[in-house]
């Protein structure tokens, strides 16, 4: 059962993951959605009041409440005429297992396909344990640098131009992905020339056609009539 596994993934040490329903008054949840809804998530659903202002003051206050402060909110503005909305919050929170010296920390270009480079933050070691290996099908070289708690960070680098970086995104349906994972996870670090930008992104995106292009179809055509009595709800939007 998938919300069994996730619920597994967020006992991780350093993971912080909350979930709630915000719905229209007039949408009948079923029995069985709100008693699994609280089952998995511990998520009890709250009617919307209709008003814009009141209602996203609801939602950043209960991501700030179950996060402790650490998510101050999630939504910058309500979607227009909302029926059901489905929450998640997930913060990561880990270190390095093999700490990385500030004074390496040093200024290096950044490149952006389509775009002048641009100098950020770059932490370098000359001899940094990573697992690593290049799949020559995918002209990919893939990386795994261990974090605390038994977690690791997974970076993936197209070999060639900028160009690659689209043609890599393609090539990575699910099994293809997994098996890049399932391989770098056997492979034992050695010592590494390392340079890792640092970066700080902030990006709000509909992430609805890019999981269609990765043809995710369970999320796209779920039947979710099974949520609530009248008419079918469907996914319009997804953040």
């Amino acid at each position: 059962c998938v919300h069994s596994a996730l619920r597994q993934l967020t006992s991780a040490p350093g993971l912080f993951s909350a979930a709630q329903i915000f719905h229209h008054p007039e949408l009948q949840l079923r029995t069985r959605f709100l008693n699994e809804s609280l089952r998995f998530y511990g998520a009890r659903p709250q009617a919307l009041s209709g008003n814009e202002s009141l209602d996203l003051l609801r939602v950043n206050e209960w991501v700030r409440g179950a996060s402790r402060g650490v998510l101050p909110g999630l939504l910058p503005a309500m979607p227009p005429q909302p029926r059901l909305l489905l929450l998640s919050a997930v913060h990561l929170h880990a270190a390095w297992r093999t700490p990385l010296d500030a004074k390496w920390t040093v200024p290096l270009p950044f490149l952006r396909p389509g775009r002048p480079p641009r100098l950020v933050p770059t932490m370098t070691s000359k001899k940094y344990p990573v697992a690593s290996f290049t799949d020559p099908r995918l002209q990919v070289q893939v990386g795994r640098l261990e974090l605390s708690g038994g977690l690791s960070l997974v970076v993936l680098v197209p070999r060639g131009p900028p160009g690659a970086l689209g043609t890599l995104e393609r090539a990575l349906d699910p099994p293809t992905f997994l098996g890049l994972l399932r391989r770098v996870a056997r492979t034992p670090p050695q010592a590494t020339a390392l340079a890792l930008p640092r970066l700080r992104l902030d990006l709000a995106l509909d992430v609805v056609a890019l999981v269609h292009d990765m043809d995710y179809g369970l999320f796209l055509d779920a039947e979710l009539c099974g949520l609530a009595r009248g008419p079918a709800v469907a996914v319009d939007t997804a953040r």
